[in-house]
Protein backbone atom coordinates (compact mmCIF):
# COMPACT_ATOMS: atom_id res chain seq x y z
CA UNK A 1 0.00 0.00 0.00
CA UNK A 2 1.12 3.53 -0.73
CA UNK A 3 0.05 6.22 1.68
CA UNK A 4 0.32 9.98 1.63
CA UNK A 5 -0.36 12.37 4.45
CA UNK A 6 -2.16 15.65 4.04
CA UNK A 7 -1.69 17.64 7.23
CA UNK A 8 -1.97 14.52 9.36
CA UNK A 9 -4.77 12.88 7.36
CA UNK A 10 -3.84 9.75 5.41
CA UNK A 11 -5.05 8.66 1.99
CA UNK A 12 -4.08 5.18 0.87
CA UNK A 13 -3.58 4.22 -2.77
CA UNK A 14 -3.21 0.54 -3.52
CA UNK A 15 -0.39 -0.66 -5.81
CA UNK A 16 -3.01 -1.80 -8.37
CA UNK A 17 -4.52 1.69 -8.40
CA UNK A 18 -1.10 3.27 -8.91
CA UNK A 19 -0.53 0.97 -11.89
CA UNK A 20 -3.94 1.75 -13.45
CA UNK A 21 -3.37 5.50 -12.97
CA UNK A 22 0.13 5.25 -14.46
CA UNK A 23 -1.28 3.42 -17.50
CA UNK A 24 -3.91 6.16 -17.91
CA UNK A 25 -1.18 8.80 -18.03
CA UNK A 26 0.79 6.75 -20.56
CA UNK A 27 -2.26 6.07 -22.74
CA UNK A 28 -3.10 9.77 -22.74
CA UNK A 29 0.54 10.63 -23.49
CA UNK A 30 0.57 12.87 -20.42
CA UNK A 31 3.78 13.95 -18.71
CA UNK A 32 3.36 13.19 -14.98
CA UNK A 33 5.75 16.05 -14.18
CA UNK A 34 3.19 18.48 -15.65
CA UNK A 35 -0.19 16.75 -15.43
CA UNK A 36 -1.97 15.18 -12.48
CA UNK A 37 -5.03 13.01 -12.18
CA UNK A 38 -8.16 14.42 -10.56
CA UNK A 39 -10.15 11.88 -8.56
CA UNK A 40 -13.65 12.95 -7.69
CA UNK A 41 -16.83 11.32 -6.51
CA UNK A 42 -20.47 11.87 -7.30
CA UNK A 43 -23.75 10.24 -6.24
CA UNK A 44 -24.93 7.82 -8.89
CA UNK A 45 -27.54 5.13 -9.29
CA UNK A 46 -25.21 2.60 -7.65
CA UNK A 47 -24.09 4.84 -4.81
CA UNK A 48 -20.85 6.78 -4.88
CA UNK A 49 -19.24 6.80 -8.33
CA UNK A 50 -15.63 7.77 -8.95
CA UNK A 51 -14.70 10.08 -11.78
CA UNK A 52 -11.16 10.66 -12.97
CA UNK A 53 -9.62 13.13 -15.37
CA UNK A 54 -6.39 14.91 -16.19
CA UNK A 55 -5.63 18.33 -14.73
CA UNK A 56 -2.62 20.62 -14.48
CA UNK A 57 -3.53 22.06 -11.07
CA UNK A 58 -5.84 21.30 -8.16
CA UNK A 59 -9.16 23.05 -7.62
CA UNK A 60 -9.38 25.24 -4.47
CA UNK A 61 -11.12 22.48 -2.47
CA UNK A 62 -8.69 19.73 -3.53
CA UNK A 63 -5.55 18.37 -1.89
CA UNK A 64 -2.50 17.28 -3.87
CA UNK A 65 -0.94 13.87 -3.25
CA UNK A 66 2.37 12.67 -4.70
CA UNK A 67 2.46 8.88 -4.91
CA UNK A 68 5.03 6.88 -6.88
CA UNK A 69 5.72 9.77 -9.25
CA UNK A 70 2.03 10.51 -9.88
CA UNK A 71 0.22 13.64 -8.70
CA UNK A 72 -3.36 13.10 -7.58
CA UNK A 73 -5.84 15.87 -6.89
CA UNK A 74 -8.44 14.66 -4.40
CA UNK A 75 -11.33 16.50 -2.74
CA UNK A 76 -10.68 17.45 0.87
CA UNK A 77 -13.66 15.30 1.88
CA UNK A 78 -11.85 12.14 0.71
CA UNK A 79 -8.75 13.13 2.63
CA UNK A 80 -10.77 13.81 5.77
CA UNK A 81 -12.34 10.35 5.75
CA UNK A 82 -8.98 8.56 5.32
CA UNK A 83 -10.10 7.12 1.99
CA UNK A 84 -8.47 4.26 0.13
CA UNK A 85 -8.16 4.55 -3.64
CA UNK A 86 -8.30 1.08 -5.15
CA UNK A 87 -9.31 -0.81 -8.30
CA UNK A 88 -12.49 -2.83 -8.81
CA UNK A 89 -11.94 -6.25 -10.32
CA UNK A 90 -14.30 -5.38 -13.15
CA UNK A 91 -12.54 -3.51 -15.97
CA UNK A 92 -9.74 -2.05 -13.79
CA UNK A 93 -12.09 0.71 -12.63
CA UNK A 94 -10.84 3.11 -9.92
CA UNK A 95 -12.93 2.99 -6.73
CA UNK A 96 -12.78 4.83 -3.42
CA UNK A 97 -13.42 3.03 -0.16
Amino acid sequence: MCSASIRGVAVTVTPRAVEVLRRALEAGRMDPAQIGIRIGTARGLRGEEVRTGFADAPEPDEKTLEISGIRLFVPGTLAERNATIDVADEHDRIVVR
